[in-house]
């Protein structure tokens, strides 16, 4: 579903390391917003999803992959000026959640690393 590899590869460490399986919410409207959830309380800890570059605030206007994760409240602002592919979250709260671009520009394991965040971090 997902064009880009590094959606796929994010999705499948997502599935390996936290047993989540993608959850489809919006099969008519929003067919690949894909939600990750744990499974003791149901919270979200990701959202991936192919959307507009525009979007983002981006110039150009074509389809891309993100990651949406939760982050340390108010703290999103700065991260994602440390980055041009890390931004305020795309359709959620920006205090509390950061966009990142799957495009294969940031390397996996720091994703990783922020999907983990993510997750400890919506575990409460």
């Amino acid at each position: 579903m997902y064009k880009d590899t590094q959606t796929n590869t994010i999705i499948g460490h997502i599935k390996t390391e936290y047993s989540a399986e993608p959850e489809f919410l919006w099969p008519e409207r929003y067919p690949s917003y894909a939600v990750f959830r744990h499974k003791d309380n149901k919270k979200w800890f990701a959202l991936v999803a192919t959307i507009s570059s525009k979007s983002l605030g981006l110039e150009d206007d074509k389809q891309i992959d993100i990651i949406n994760l939760k982050f340390d409240k108010n703290q999103t602002y700065d991260f994602a000026e440390t980055s041009d592919h890390i931004f305020p979250a795309y359709h959620m709260n920006k205090n509390n959640w950061i966009t990142i671009l799957l495009d294969g520009t940031l390397q996996d394991n720091l994703i990783f690393d922020l999907i983990r965040k993510s997750y400890l971090l919506s575990d409460k």
